[in-house]
């Protein structure tokens, strides 16, 4: 799966899509619609939903009600969200990265497959790096591995399973040992790593602050493309290892919505993806611009995604 591929999917049926006020010209909600988001209150997927329904309600006015369904990290969700009616009024947004997992891994454990829904767009990707403590003797991924070759291994502080993995297969692809140290957030990665508790760490905006002040350093982009926050750091890919993880926060809806409801919602969704407020939430809570990939470019996204991932935890 390439982005670039990805968002000229995007701006194809942008281009070729009803303008907003056609669109919702053919379908209006009579009842109020329901955002469920798969997070807590507060997280940053929380953050950005309630910011988009708002905005949606503005442009629209439309009713848009946000429930928080926090499980499985958005599986019990979607779990749920498959039995609701195919009518528009319910919507749910799930970051894909752990419903893949759940499909790749246990599809016979989860109630619904990526045909279960429509999807109506993405409201932006995640960037993912690979930091260390600025006074590290390593810069790159090479130098890592050299490290932990030399030391008899590194540790490294993760918070998600997909990169954990993802070290975890260059380790054993360069026959060296990362002691993989669990955290809770981005916020605790940073303290094990300015603790010298561990040797690198992940980030994904919350270590930016000490990049700046020059208390950190990223040595690989763990996306599938550079960083905008570091664009001289190279890619794990171009690094000679063939993994990256792209966290998407998107929007979906049960499967067999009427054409009407689906092309009005995807209008509603991209307009606010594009509205400065919700860009700038956006930037704050995951460090990266809001993209939206369209009902067509989203699906393509999570059927490209799902045999990589699948790849990546096999054992």
């Amino acid at each position: 799966m390439k982005l670039n591929k990805l968002l000229k999917t995007a701006a194809f049926a942008a281009a070729t899509a009803l303008s907003l006020p056609q669109a919702l010209a053919a379908w209006t909600p009579e009842e109020p619609i329901v955002l469920r988001i798969g997070f807590g209150a507060g997280g940053e997927t929380d953050t950005m939903g309630r910011v988009l329904a708002a905005t949606i309600e503005r442009q629209t006015g439309w009713d848009v009600v946000v429930e928080n369904r926090p499980g499985g990290g958005g599986v019990a969700m979607l779990s749920a969200l498959v039995n609701e009616a195919a009518d528009g009024l319910v919507l749910g947004m799930a970051v894909n990265i752990p419903p893949l997992m759940a499909l790749s891994q246990r599809p016979d454990s989860v109630p619904f497959t990526l045909d279960s829904f429509d999807y109506i767009g993405t409201v932006t990707v995640a960037e993912t790096a690979l930091i260390a403590g600025s006074d590290a003797t390593f810069s790159s991924i090479e130098e890592l591995v050299e490290f932990a070759r030399t030391e008899g291994s590194a540790k490294i502080a993760w918070d998600a399973p997909d990169a954990k993995a993802i070290l975890q297969k260059i380790g054993q692809q360069e026959g060296v040992s990362f002691r993989m140290v669990k955290a809770e957030s981005g916020a605790e990665m940073n303290k094990l790593l300015l603790g010298g508790q561990v040797d690198a760490a992940f980030g994904t905006g919350a270590h930016l602050p000490f990049i700046e002040d020059g208390q950190m350093k990223t040595i690989a982009s763990l996306s599938d493309k550079r960083l905008s926050s570091a664009p001289d750091v190279p890619t794990l890919i171009e690094s000679g290892h063939d993994f990256f993880i792209a966290p998407y926060f998107y929007i979906t809806a049960p499967g067999g919505l009427p054409t009407d409801v689906k092309t009005a919602l995807a209008a509603a969704m991209d307009q606010a993806v594009g509205d400065e407020a919700v860009q700038t939430v956006v930037q704050n809570a995951v460090s990266a611009p809001a993209v939206n990939l369209g009902p067509d470019g989203t699906r393509q996204m999570m059927q490209e995604s799902l045999g990589p991932i699948g790849a990546l935890f096999a054992q």
